[in-house]
């Protein structure tokens, strides 16, 4: 059996060639050392080829340091390319693959059953089981994906992506970013490999992209992503894809990705509710060995706007827990006290106060319209792009934005802070005396007003 190689020897190959070599060529492969060699396993014969005439005399001096004579760059599913062993030719043989199934180790891919699901991501849930088991999946495929960050779609991603291939071993399957398609598509241009990358992707079952909207404006790599989704398409491969924004309102988005884009199953993610982000927290506390006391899931699900910041809030409370010897159930002081750190906020405290001035400075309205019972829109942006701006900027709880607000419920706080992001995200404009203004720009003009102001 082939032994994994050792995390200092990895470290050792990352420090050698880089961060940003290694997550685009290294971070999907299978390393190991077997039959007195370093083995590097991809999932491609594209990368394969890469790797070893890029990397070679590295993996070479590695492996001799690790107990290995040589390396070799193994394609996972056909042919593989042989590094050359330390001290021989420059010469690159090619080698075949025993045994025809793919051992190459992608990322450590996130699970379907783990995600929580409420009215917020459900049909995405959904439509993910959907593509993964159902035959016939064609009037789904592509799936687009779409919502602010932090709100689950990484996770549904890696979900399919695992679930394929749990339910389907024998059919292949990609998960690669946005910016991985880049670079990968330009190395192939430029080392004339641009047929062995595209027979590479198009012979996918199922291919999906993360972050496609990094590509917008680079008009060749978009042109190559919409060929591979035509191609597999045709194939009857499936496809998924996510991003921050609508395909047709992503800037600088080729119309005709766009389109394909829109051609199968549209779903958006809209940001976790209150409750969900208490499921969350549980979860995560558990799953990091953390009790909760009293009133602490509540607690971090007012800290918090997405689960990426409850991972973080609970990650800065077990290092400070293991640093100071703490134990015991988690407090809501203790929430309170890690979260002025761990969620980035800064260490001068913003008074509530000071936002809700100017951001009726900004809109034009008085403190009394801004707490009072008015629901015209522009009392009800001024409010959500004061609550949205407080969140970033201070630690004030929903409980205690909703005192400064006037409002009854910390819930309503929750919701205007919801709509008003998503809004964000869609870039919306709003009709401001007589002239229309991107609501991104009325939150930059409110932050600019707030930092004048101290």
């Amino acid at each position: 059996m082939p032994r994994p190689i050792p995390d200092n020897a990895a470290d050792c190959i990352r420090e050698k060639i880089g961060d940003g070599p290694w997550r685009m060529w290294f971070d999907q492969a299978d390393i190991s050392i077997r039959d007195n060699a370093l083995h590097v396993e991809t999932a491609s014969g594209f990368e394969a080829d890469w790797i070893a005439k890029r990397f070679s005399p590295i993996l070479n001096e590695v492996a001799v340091t690790f107990g290995a004579s040589h390396a070799q760059v193994l394609a996972g599913k056909s042919s593989a390319t042989e590094a050359e062993p330390a001290g021989t030719s420059k010469s690159i043989d090619t080698a075949r693959r025993a045994g025809g199934a793919s051992r190459a180790r992608r990322r450590r891919l996130l699970r379907l059953e783990d995600m929580e699901v409420d009215s917020s991501n459900d049909l995405a849930w959904c439509a993910a089981h959907q593509l993964v088991d159902e035959m016939e999946a064609a009037h789904l495929s592509p799936l687009f994906i779409h919502g602010p960050c932090g709100v689950g779609k990484t996770h549904l991603l890696q979900g399919i992506c695992r679930r394929f291939r749990s339910v389907h071993p024998d059919l292949s399957m990609r998960y690669l970013t946005g910016e991985e398609f880049t670079n990968q598509f330009i190395q192939a241009v430029r080392h004339g490999q641009l047929d062995r990358f595209r027979k590479t992707m198009r012979r996918l079952h199922l291919l999906a992209i993360d972050d496609v909207h990094f590509v917008s404006g680079k008009t060749r790599t978009q042109e190559e992503v919409l060929h591979t989704l035509d191609a597999m398409s045709l194939n009857g491969a499936r496809m998924v894809l996510a991003s921050d924004a609508h395909p047709t309102t992503i800037r600088r988005f080729h119309r005709g990705l766009a389109s394909r884009c829109t051609s199968g199953m549209l779903v958006r993610i809209d940001a976790p509710c209150h409750e969900l982000l208490g499921k969350l927290a549980h979860r995560l506390a558990s799953s990091l060995k953390i009790t909760l006391g009293p009133g602490a899931a509540d607690a971090i699900a007012c800290q918090c706007a997405d689960a990426r910041q409850v991972q973080g809030l609970l990650s800065g409370i077990v290092a400070q827990r293991a640093l100071r010897g703490h134990s015991g159930p988690l407090s809501t002081a203790e929430i309170n006290n890690v979260g002025r750190t761990s969620l980035g906020r800064g260490s001068r405290p913003i008074p509530v106060s000071d936002i809700v001035e100017a951001g009726c400075e900004v809109l034009n309205i008085s403190t009394e319209m801004l707490k009072g019972s008015g629901r015209s829109s522009r009392v009800v942006l001024a409010r959500g792009l004061i609550a949205v701006l407080a969140r970033e900027l201070t630690t004030a709880s929903y409980p205690e934005l909703a005192e400064a607000l006037g409002r009854k419920t910390h819930s309503s706080v929750h919701a205007s802070v919801q709509r008003t992001r998503q809004r964000l995200t869609s870039h919306e404009y709003a009709d401001l005396d007589g002239s229309s203004i991107s609501l991104e720009a009325l939150l930059e003009r409110l932050r600019r007003q707030v930092q004048q102001t101290r």
